[in-house]
């Protein structure tokens, strides 16, 4: 059944059922009133009716083959046309002409069902076909089997003049029903779109509350817990001073006990200094000293996953004014998606850098993993578009909105030797 699909199937049955429900009803009306010459029961009739029902039943099966789906449609009106036109015939030709209205039928269904253009097509060959069967007569070519009205062939010009204006105005409005349905169909999609942003962003606010709350618990446990090290670095300086002439051994152990300290103090602190949310003031910022921020809160993170992350910045990296929270907020989000697209592979490596430019400081985060889609790349920093199954298509167009606001430029590009490359370029500070 290759190139079709359930709404063709759909649609060629629908089709057929208005065409055997009009075959159908010429049938039981000829039986019960007759139409032709021979009326009633006009036997040509029957018989045109009979082989119309034969055409319909084969059209589906060859429908379901999918082969030129298009060119049996034109196939199937081109037909009805002519077995209408061949029944005109049969009941005189242009002595028939008051039944014209029988073609109506087709281009009207045609106009709903298939197109505009097969409408104009159904309608124009109608005309010609009933044309050329009374120029036949006419030329004695063929015979003719009742004599029509003094008036007929003013009868036959009025009808196919209103054959022609209906077909016309059919295929119109088919044209402007196809174009509303369209439109709608468009304005369900975006509906269904902004439906289902409002979904993601009212979770995301559900999810931000809950992380602010525990933000607030965690910044408390988190302060008690300096206390406690800032006690035990006490205690244990006072044990280093208490000892005369110690083993090395036991001066090492001591050394390597305040070592630790120190370094668990530093990302305590580190962890409160994001969590007290300071004001949007912009101040001069260290660049590097956010960034080995970030790599502190994020080490233990990317180190369980078997990824390295380093902060490598040059000496003299020129300040910049900014929010410091905003700015570790978004080499957070960054390093966070450099660290969720090298789960996974070997040897995964994550670099914080920077470089100084004309009046600009660049950072980049570089990750040497898949890098990023050619399909995704221009839209990676529109809101909600992600390509990750629990992401929200945030993150990166609110660090995008963070740095047009400092007066930089936020872009993303693949490295040359592969991976994604994040470069975030801010003025430096006067």
């Amino acid at each position: 059944m290759a190139g079709v699909t359930p709404r063709d199937l759909a649609r060629v049955r629908q089709e057929l059922v208005v065409r055997a429900a009009v075959i159908l009803f010429i049938i039981a009306f000829n039986e019960l009133f007759g139409i032709g010459p021979n009326a009633p029961h006009d036997p040509s009739l029957r018989a045109l009716g009979i082989v119309g029902l034969l055409f319909n039943v084969a059209y589906y099966p060859i429908a379901r083959t999918g082969w030129h789906l298009r060119a049996q449609a034109y196939v199937r009106m081109l037909i009805d046309v002519t077995l209408v036109t061949t029944g005109l015939y049969d009941a005189g030709g242009l002595a028939a002409a008051q039944d014209l209205i029988v073609y109506l039928v087709i281009p009207v269904y045609t106009a709903l069902m298939f197109s505009s253009v097969a409408s104009l097509v159904a309608t124009g060959y109608s005309v010609l076909s009933y044309l050329a069967i009374v120029e036949a007569q006419k030329l004695g070519w063929l015979p003719t089997s009742r004599p029509p009205l003094p008036n007929a062939a003013g009868i036959a010009a009025f009808n196919l003049s209103m054959v022609t204006i209906v077909g016309v105005m059919a295929a119109w409005l088919g044209a402007e029903y196809r174009k509303s349905r369209r439109q709608v169909t468009a304005l369900n999609r975006e509906l269904e779109r902004a439906h289902d942003a409002s979904m993601r962003l009212s979770g995301e606010i559900q999810r931000s509350s809950r992380l602010y709350a525990l933000g607030e618990v965690v910044a408390g446990v988190t302060h008690e817990i300096r206390n406690v090290l800032m006690a035990a670095m006490s205690h244990n300086a006072l044990l280093s001073r208490k000892l005369r002439d110690p083993d090395p051994e036991l001066q090492r152990h001591v050394e390597q006990v305040e070592h630790s300290l120190t370094t668990a103090a530093r990302i305590i602190g580190n962890v409160l200094e994001t969590a007290r949310q300071p004001s949007n003031e912009r101040v001069r910022v260290i660049v590097p000293d956010i960034a080995r921020r970030v790599v502190d809160l994020k080490a233990y993170d990317v180190r369980r996953d078997g990824v390295t992350l380093r902060a490598e910045f040059p000496p003299n990296f020129p300040a910049i004014v900014a929010v410091p929270f905003q700015l570790e907020q978004v080499l957070l989000n960054l390093v966070s998606n450099a660290h969720d697209a090298l789960r996974g592979q070997p040897n995964g490596v994550i670099t914080i850098t920077g470089a100084a430019g004309p009046g600009r400081a660049v950072i980049e985060v570089r990750d040497n993993g898949p890098g990023i889609a050619a399909d995704v790349l221009p839209r990676i920093f529109e809101p909600f578009y992600t390509t990750k199954s629990s992401g929200t298509g945030l993150g990166l167009a609110i660090s995008a909105g963070i740095a047009r606001d400092a007066g930089g430029e936020l872009t993303a590009s693949n490295g040359r030797d592969g991976g994604a490359v994040f470069r975030l370029a801010l003025p430096v500070a006067a």
